[in-house]
């Protein structure tokens, strides 16, 4: 009898151990798939938690900046067509940013915000600096700044001035700090083009392009005087501010490769075509790799596959 109580007893806790077991091999997963979704959320919440708006933007750098009352142009299009309304503002010489003529603001995609600056006087040395991820290398040679090259990929024809420039410890600092939200910058001779995720992060790349164009005007430089060629249009060859995406004559594109983001001087205009779909330019080559690459404009999203 006691051996019949004994295997009755084993039978139950077997059945005990597999109910159990079976539960478990259903919960578990439930409960660690709802654990992935829950982090997920939350990382997707806490990435995307800031949508940058126009006004708001507006806003913000109006008051960092003190430019109410100086707003010149207000633009309903922009080039990239994803852009809020443009705005334009006019920068007095006994302004904070008076290393600026005119500064142009937009907000792209509800996350990007791009400023365009136009330098007062033209500066002798250009740079291009873009996130390490950007897959541009294959039609722009770049070049290797030590620290500097380990988060950017950097593009300049005059590497030496950047690598004594880049020795300023401040400067490289402040590189450093922000590259996470940082798209592109680039400091040309005619103007400053910046394209950032944050608008406090933008506040201070400003500040430290004044101090690279500080270090750039310093006698100790040694820089070149240069007589930089402007910008104008190859449709009717008048002349463009930097901060226009439209010649203001004609209205055709600003001639700026839509691919490799160079601006385009009529010296090379044998060299630059202007795609169908909307009128951008891209340079021959630049444009050939990319159709090996997508059969879509770069621009509008079009298909050119035989064009």
């Amino acid at each position: 009898m006691r051996e019949l109580d004994q295997t009755i007893l084993g039978v139950i806790l077997a059945v005990v151990a597999v109910i159990v077991l079976v539960l478990f091999a259903l919960f578990y997963p439930f409960r660690y798939r709802k654990k992935q979704l829950y982090y997920k959320d939350t990382v997707r919440k806490k990435f995307f938690k800031k949508s940058l708006n126009m006004k708001e933007t507006l806003s913000y750098f109006s008051n960092n900046w003190d430019l109410s009352g100086k707003l010149v142009e207000e633009v309903d299009t922009d080039r990239s067509k994803h852009a809020e309304a443009a705005y334009i503002f006019n920068i007095e010489e006994s302004h904070k940013l008076s290393s600026f003529s005119k500064i142009r603001l937009t907000v792209e995609d509800g996350k990007y915000i791009r400023i365009r600056a136009s330098w007062r006087e033209s500066i002798p040395y250009s740079i291009d600096i873009r996130a390490k991820k950007s897959n541009i290398e294959w039609y722009l040679l770049g070049i290797e700044i030590p620290v500097m090259s380990e988060l950017y990929r950097i593009f300049t024809q005059s590497p030496n001035i950047w690598k004594k420039i880049f020795k300023d410890n401040i400067i490289l600092e402040r590189f450093l700090d922000v590259h996470k939200s940082i798209v592109l910058i680039f400091i040309r001779e005619e103007y400053v083009e910046l394209l950032v995720l944050d608008e406090r992060v933008a506040i201070d790349l400003v500040s430290t392009v004044l101090l690279i164009e500080k270090a750039i005007r310093s006698p100790n430089l040694e820089t070149k005087a240069i007589k930089v060629e402007k910008l104008r249009c190859y449709n009717c060859m008048d002349f463009i501010e930097p901060t226009e995406e439209y010649c203001n004559k004609c209205n055709s594109p600003r001639p700026i490769c839509i691919i490799c983001h160079l601006d385009l001087r009529i010296a090379e205009k044998k060299e630059i075509v202007t795609l169908p779909c909307c009128g951008v330019y891209a340079h021959r080559s630049h444009l050939n790799k990319w159709l090996k690459i997508k059969s879509q404009c770069p621009n509008c999203l079009a298909d050119i596959t035989d064009w």
